[in-house]
Order: structure tokens, then sequence, then C-alpha cells
């Protein structure tokens, strides 16, 4: 949100009047200061000003404005409260000792003094923005959008009011309507990079992600320094999959800001999903340097590892991320896998134990401890966790073919083809199913619905080598050894 320091120079300069040859020129030297945008300076001499002349209101104003320039806020409402004292009239001064108030994140303070330059000036545009500036820092999300849209009324052109206007309306909730405010300010002025910021950021907070590309690549070039506009625009890009140009915006990102460990990580981000593994394990060991537990980066740096074949790698920094974050799910679950690649099988169990705890609600737990206790032949634990994961994920083809396998197995035939059928609605031509359909139903003694699935599949894929043998066993003359299941 912005917060423009209101000070109106030109207006103060006529209050002194009758001032000494000597003093004039101090008070000149700080208006020339000031407009030069050097406040410290004009700050000094102002207080020259008055301390040769304690009654001057002119004088106390144009410090505390040079003081609220130069960062000094304390200060500058020290300044300005004394120019109110002296002339409590004056609606400028009241105005800019709201602003110096709002700069000590006083926004009661700041409201009072607005509505004093309002009961003295009604029709001024700029304190009833920077009440409206307050109320919105205040909370009053209501009572801020009232001010923006009163100043919109008097000024349709006044594009800080719809970029602030918008802001408490995303505040609200309404994003579609904070979005046509963004764009309003945006049309107003194109090439104002924090306007451009944040219609980005509202269009990628609504899913719009070509205009928040357009948006935030319009940032970018208004202002290339901006590391908010590169970060952004790198998360959208990578949330539409374009990974190299993502990492070339995190890239510009953290050369902008090197401290950063936002720029870093996603840089670690965009480089993993392009399975560029070397640069990624740098970019998350940079950002590693710059928060050392976090547990994010660690269990990406921890997949990176693995993905290079350096299981104790992996196995070192995702210990340490599950110790820095116990409850973090993914970590528990790349530290699974990492145990299981190790050869290691009960630590994996515990991890993916672990993980069913932390999220039940998580079906890699489920699948993964199903697959392994389907492949050791414990078909009561394998299909406990099978029917989990068929809870959360009921078009699991491959839960929906095991499951069939397990009770084919247990001898369970009508229940066998029943999961198989199941596999098959969602998915006709699932060459396996149709396979292991054939199975069941020749062990059923239904030779002829048999071939007909045994058909179907190789119809789908006839490279299917089990289903071609299957189909041959029952051919007329044919030896008849054992079924192959998929």
């Amino acid at each position: 949100m912005r917060h423009p320091w209101l000070c109106f120079a030109g207006l103060l300069c006529a209050l002194v009047v009758g001032a000494s040859f000597a003093l004039a020129d101090d008070f000149q030297d700080g208006v020339t200061a000031f407009h030069a945008g050097d406040y410290p300076a004009a700050a000094a001499a102002f207080a020259k000003v008055t301390a040769a002349s304690p009654d001057s209101a002119a004088g106390w104003s144009w410090l505390g404005c040079a003081q609220l320039r130069a960062g000094h806020a304390p200060e500058a409402v020290t300044a300005l409260s004394r120019a109110a004292e002296l002339d409590p009239k004056s609606a400028d001064i009241h105005n800019n000792l709201g602003n110096g108030y709002l700069a000590q994140d006083d926004p009661a303070k700041a409201i009072a003094s607005y509505q004093k330059a309002l009961a003295i000036a009604p029709d001024m545009i700029d304190a009833r923005y920077n009440l409206g500036n307050a109320r919105l820092a205040a909370g009053d999300i209501d009572g801020a959008m009232k001010e923006y849209r009163a100043v919109i009324a008097a000024d349709p052109k006044h594009a800080p009011a719809y970029d602030n206007l918008a802001v408490a309306l995303q505040r609200k909730g309404d994003l579609a309507g904070a979005l046509d405010a963004y764009r309003q300010a945006v049309r107003l002025q194109p090439d104002n990079a924090e306007f451009q910021l944040n219609l980005g950021a509202a269009a990628r907070a609504a899913g719009r992600l070509d205009e928040a590309e357009a948006a935030l690549q319009a940032a970018a070039q208004a202002d290339p320094a901006s590391f908010l506009a590169h970060l952004n625009l790198g998360l959208v890009r990578l949330e539409r999959g374009e990974a190299e140009t993502a990492a070339a915006s995190f890239r510009r990102a953290a050369e902008i800001q090197p401290d950063d460990f936002a720029a870093r990580y996603n840089l670690g981000l965009a480089l993993a999903r392009q399975e560029k593994w070397d640069e990624a394990a740098a970019a998350y060991q940079e950002a590693l340097k710059l928060k050392a537990v976090d547990p994010r980066a660690l269990s990406n740096l921890g997949a990176v590892y693995l993905a290079q074949n350096k299981v104790d790698d992996a196995l070192a920094v995702l210990e340490k991320a599950a110790r820095s974050a116990p409850s973090f799910a993914l970590a528990r679950q790349n530290l699974a896998v990492a145990y299981a690649r190790k050869g290691e099988p009960e630590k994996a169990i515990d991890q993916w134990q672990r993980l069913q705890r932390l999220a039940p609600n998580d079906p890699a737990a489920y699948e993964a401890l199903a697959d392994y206790y389907f492949r050791r032949g414990d078909y009561d634990a394998s299909l406990a966790n099978y029917s989990e994961l068929l809870k959360l994920r009921p078009d699991d083809l491959g839960a929906l073919n095991n499951v069939g396998l397990i009770r084919y197995r247990r001898g369970e035939l009508a229940l066998a083809a029943d999961m198989f059928q199941k596999a098959l609605a969602l998915a006709p031509t699932y060459a396996l199913a149709h396979n292991n359909l054939g199975i069941v139903l020749e062990a059923q003694g239904k030779r002829q619905e048999a071939v007909a699935q045994y058909r179907r599949a190789l119809e789908t894929d006839p490279e299917y080598k089990d289903a071609r043998y299957n189909l041959d066993r029952l051919q007329p003359g044919a030896a008849k050894p054992p079924a192959k299941p998929g």
C-alpha cells in the first residue's frame, strides 16, 4: 500500500514573511535542499530557522516534512505538532502530521489529524486519500473503501486510490472486485511498477496466469531492479510449467537480493523440475546458507540427492529435516524412500507409518506400504493399506488391479473379478485388467469369456506378451500350463 508523504512546500513558503535576511537565506537553503531530495540538509537548514524563530509555523512544518522524508518519523511528528499548535487552521499541516503518525504506525492519531484537515478543507483529496490509508492500516476496511471511493468520485484519474481500493477489496475477500480496481490503476498509470506488481499478484491468486505473467513482466520492465516482480514472475512461470524461464526469473531475483531465501529456494525448485540435479543441489545449498534448518529446502535437497543416487547424503539432510520439523510430512516421505533405497526396509516402514499418522489423508504412505507388503506376499497388510488408499483415490487403477490379484491369489474369484471390472469401467483400454479378468474367468470355468478378455488386452496392447501367452494356451490342441497374471 502506498503512503505518499504529502508536504506542500510552495504553500508553506509564503508564510515566511518578515524574516530577517539571514533567516530567509536559511529558509531558502532548506527549500532548495528539500526539492533536490537532500532531506538531511533540508532538515538542518530548517532547524536553524526554528531555532532563530521558534514561533514560525512554516519553519516547523518544513522541518517536519524534511524529517519525515529523511525517515525520522518521531522527530517529524514533534515538529509538525508544533506547527499545528502555531497554525491550527492549516489543513496542510494537519495532513502532514497525519502522515507522520502513519509513518509511526499510529493510525488512530493519523485518522484524527486527517479528519482535522478535512474539517478545515472538506474537498482536500490528498487528506481524503490518506485518511483511507490510515483506516486501512487500522483494519477498518469498509471505512477505507468509503474514503477511496470518495477520492475516485472527486478525481476519476486518481490511480493510487484505485490501487489501494483494490488492496482493501482483496482483504475483504472480493478478489474479482480487486482485480477490476487494479486494472483501473494500471490503465491510468501503465508504467507504474507497483500497480503492475499488485495486479500480477492478484491475478495469480485468481488463477489468471496469463494476465499475471503479463502484468509482472510489465512490472519488471518498469522497474528492472524490482525483486518482487522477478520473484513473482518466476512463481507464475513455475505454476505454468515453464521451469526454464522460471529459473531465469529466480536467478534475476537472487542477483537483486543475494541474501533472500525465497529466490534461492525457488530457483532450486525450478532447476529440479528440469532435472538439472547439480544446479538444483547448489541452489538449495545456497538457500540453506541463509536458513540452515528450513525443512522444505532440506527435504528438497534430499530428494535431489536421491535423484543423483547419493543416498547417504540424502539421509543426512532428510534426517535433519525430520528433526527440525517432526510433523513435516514430505520430509518423512522422502526419508522413507531414502531408507528403502539404502536397503533398510524396516526403517522405511517406520517412516511410512509415521507419515500415515501425520497425514492420514495423504495416499502416498498407504500406496508405498501396500506395494511393499504386496511384494512380500503379506496380503492382509497389503489389502488393509490398499483399502485405505482406495478410499482416498477410488480411481487408482494400480490399486484396483493389485487388490484384484490379492483376491485371486486367495481364491476369492468373484471379488477379484469385481475389482478388475471396476478398473475397466474407469479405463476400458486398461490391458492389464483385461488380462487379469481373463485369468479369473478362466479359473471360474468361463473359457470363452476368458478368451474374449485376452483378445481385448491384445487389441489394446499388441505387444502384451502375457496376454498373448494366455490366449495361445486356450487354442484347440494347445497345452494348458498355468496362466500368467499381470
